[in-house]
């Protein structure tokens, strides 16, 4: 059965050519569901150039992994499992970007009624470390 919840998402970026960083808060409704031991959770994105993306998070806490999907217009998958590099895409009307993400560390703390998803990560795009990252997602069912 599909929850109504409340997505507080927080993303800081570094990014190592500029030595600049990004702080993203956001806040968004969706909705919270299990299906064959794995939770979900999914919403629509509405930040510029990708507005109306549908995204989902897979989260798999037996096997501490999380995989984001979001759908077009910018499509893009990122898959994090601690100590591992796994490769990825991020796809916009000029076309695809390959991607990997190395994650540092996934903490996952998963409930009915709320839970928490916290993922420091580098990102590399083609080859090359493009930033590194601190992402903190804690969600809420909406009474």
């Amino acid at each position: 059965m599909d929850q109504k919840i409340l997505i507080k998402l927080k993303n800081k970026q570094d990014f190592l050519e500029n030595r600049e960083s990004d702080k993203i808060e956001k806040e968004y409704t969706g909705e919270f569901y299990k299906k064959k031991q794995k939770y979900y959770l999914s919403y629509n994105e509405d930040s510029e150039g990708i507005n109306g993306a549908k995204t989902i998070l897979k989260i798999d806490p037996a096997a501490e992994r999380v995989l984001l999907m979001r759908q077009e217009p910018a499509e893009m998958k990122q898959d994090f499992k601690i100590g591992k590099k796994i490769r990825g895409y991020f796809s916009t009307g000029y076309g695809s970007i390959k991607t990997a993400v190395k994650t540092n560390q996934l903490k996952i703390n998963i409930k009915e009624k709320s839970g928490e998803i916290k993922i420091k990560y580098q990102l590399y795009l083609g080859e090359e470390l493009s930033s590194k990252h601190s992402l903190k997602l804690n969600y809420k069912h909406l009474d």
